[in-house]
């Protein structure tokens, strides 16, 4: 996303407006209707009076913009588990409990349970990972309302990424914060919260160490060091004056610099930088931070984990599951016989069962069943569950109702309906992010010069340059009538030699593949001819696909937030707030429809 996107506000005098929470309510009094069946929306309207309605400068004015809205299918990035799910196949109905839908939000907090024990250990842990962390008032108050019995919580969670990595990771959490927002008013009142639980335990470092400012790969060098949570951030002093110094120019970059500074500090573990970011960023709109790496919290897992240790029920209620999908789709993941892991201070080890004995894989102890179960026992803390397990003991910990993720994460819950049921942990309904591209307003109308609809924008760039070649060419390049002449001609040659000699037949057979082969050649030699001569256009086609898919993914997949937060300050996320729709399930296009300001 680069400045020319989208803005939270722009002043004409030479002093920008600071923006505060108020101005939230009049940009969302801003959006218009839907511009006709496919355009999308446009967000722009009569700036300026509601500014003076919301106590806002006369001299501010919201950029206009347009959203525009696909169905995920049109984009072809997503697979036919996620997409079945959102038509809600018949097929799939078994494997879930709750629609994936406001109606499953509500259907779920409708027959949610959580025992005062747990509610009572969640909050003491809170308020210790807490208790030297700022908060936010609204933070402060969710918090709060966590204690009460009727507080229900919606959810979701990520490794803890290198400067908040990429874009989809902010997504999430606003998708949580207007599901909250909307459960609380559909249940009259009733408290729902946002958390977002950090994946601490995570061993994967690779995954975590880099993030990208601008097109540029900042990295965090180092090795494995075993759960990611847990490691204090050594050399990071290098790594923020690199990130700072890709922050761009921005109005509020001395600002986003001073964020990141205060964040990663080498004192600090990873943990505590990314709460603090997620906090500074998230918490004024009561987004609550969760741990899971946490002994209190364990010790209400070790039912769960028994039964692993004991029953192997993880592997045998996932295979379960991948038999029945199997047939239709691509398993996302596969039960291994213990789904746990062993947590030690530099190390997160499997546990494997050989013969009768428990080992801990890279060199750690071996454990009869009675000392593997004494050991759980004695130290939950020590134990870590698996990417399948995890769900089971987010869900054990909090009054959850809905979580969000990406379609990956999606389709390896699709796999764990009998296992919730097998362990008799609720499962909570489960929703789809919102994805989301950022194109300028410059961009799409040379698209669309070039006769592209934006369902086109997401095909491969070698299809779309092609296909505008082949349409814009000064010549036939259509061999269609060649290829059937030749069809035609060779059909007739067969069936003369099937009377005459069918031994001819063969090496006709063999003539008119040779024949084909060569009409297709000349056909691929007009089409590079085309594209020679409309080398300008296809110059412009490559060059809106890279900034639409860096690195040829989506954005939301690669690019960080903070640049554009350095550009626009925190009130952005306001704006992608109300922009990102999670109930939509449609796949959004932001475009900056006019750099003009918008004027009474």
């Amino acid at each position: 996303m680069g400045p020319l996107i989208v803005s939270w506000a722009c002043s004409v005098t030479a002093q920008k407006a600071r923006v505060e929470r108020t101005g939230r309510i009049a940009l969302g009094k801003v959006f218009g209707e839907r511009q006709g069946q496919s355009t999308g929306r446009t967000f722009s309207g009569n700036v300026l009076q509601l500014r003076k309605r919301a106590g806002r400068p006369a001299d501010t004015f919201v950029r206009p913009m347009q959203i525009h809205t696909l169905p995920y299918s049109a984009t072809h990035r997503f697979s036919p588990l996620v997409l079945d799910l959102l038509a809600n196949d018949p097929g799939l109905r078994e494997h879930y409990t709750h629609l994936p839908s406001l109606e499953g939000l509500m259907e779920a907090a409708a027959s949610r349970s959580f025992s005062r024990e747990a509610r009572s250990t969640l909050c003491h842990v809170l308020q210790q990972q807490y208790n030297d962390v700022p908060k936010h008032a609204k933070l402060q108050a969710n918090l709060e309302r966590l204690a009460q019995a009727d507080c229900l919580t919606i959810t979701t969670g990520h490794q803890l990424c290198l400067f908040g990595g990429p874009l989809y990771v902010p997504f999430k959490i606003l998708n949580i914060i207007r599901l909250a927002e909307r459960s609380t008013s559909e249940r009259n009142g009733k408290p729902v919260v946002p958390i977002f639980w950090m994946a601490t335990e995570d061993h994967d470092r690779a995954e975590i160490d880099h993030t990208w400012f601008k097109g540029k790969k900042v990295v965090w060098p180092g090795e494995a060091e075993g759960a990611v949570g847990r490691m204090r951030l050594d050399g990071i002093e290098r790594v923020v004056e690199e990130a700072v110094g890709s922050l761009g120019a921005g109005e509020h970059a001395q600002a986003m610099e001073e964020l990141i500074r205060e964040c990663y500090r080498p004192e600090y573990t990873l943990a505590r930088a990314t709460r603090l970011l997620v906090n500074s960023l998230f918490g004024r709109f009561g987004v609550i931070c969760l741990d899971g790496d946490d002994p209190e919290l364990k010790r209400l897992f070790i039912p769960a984990m028994q039964e692993e240790l004991i029953n192997q029920v993880g592997q045998r209620s996932v295979s379960y599951a991948n038999e029945k999908l199997q047939d239709r789709y691509k398993v996302q993941a596969h039960a291994r016989e213990i789904n746990l892991f062993y947590l030690s201070p530099q190390v997160r080890s499997r546990i494997e069962l050989k013969d009768d004995r428990f080992v801990v894989l890279d060199g750690g102890p071996t454990f009869t069943l009675d000392g593997l179960l004494e050991e759980l026992n004695s130290h939950p803390e020590r134990f870590s569950p698996n990417v399948l397990l995890r769900p089971v003991y987010q869900e054990t910990v909090l009054p959850n109702v809905g979580y969000v993720g990406g379609g990956g994460e999606l389709a390896y819950w699709l796999q764990l309906r009998w296992l919730f049921q097998g362990l008799q942990v609720p499962m909570p309904a489960i929703l789809l992010r919102t994805s989301a591209a950022f194109i300028s307003g410059k961009h799409l109308r040379q698209w669309k010069e070039l006769g592209l609809s934006l369902e086109e924008l997401f095909a491969p760039v070698s299809e779309t340059a092609s296909l505008v070649a082949k349409r814009t060419a000064t010549f036939d390049i259509d061999m269609k009538a060649e290829q059937e002449q030749l069809k035609a001609l060779y059909h007739g040659l067969l069936e003369r030699t099937a009377i005459i000699d069918p031994n001819l037949q063969g090496s006709i057979e063999a003539r008119r593949s040779s024949a084909m082969h060569g009409i297709d050649r000349i056909g691929k030699g007009f089409l590079r001819a085309a594209k020679r001569e409309q080398s300008t256009a296809l110059g412009r086609i490559e060059k809106i696909h890279a900034a639409v898919f860096p690195g040829g993914g989506l954005q939301e997949r690669r690019d960080n937030i903070l640049p554009d937060l350095a550009a626009f300050g925190l009130n952005y996320l306001d704006e992608l707030l109300q922009i990102l729709d999670p109930m939509a399930n449609e796949f959004t296009v932001v475009e900056e429809a006019s750099a003009d300001l918008v004027e009474e």
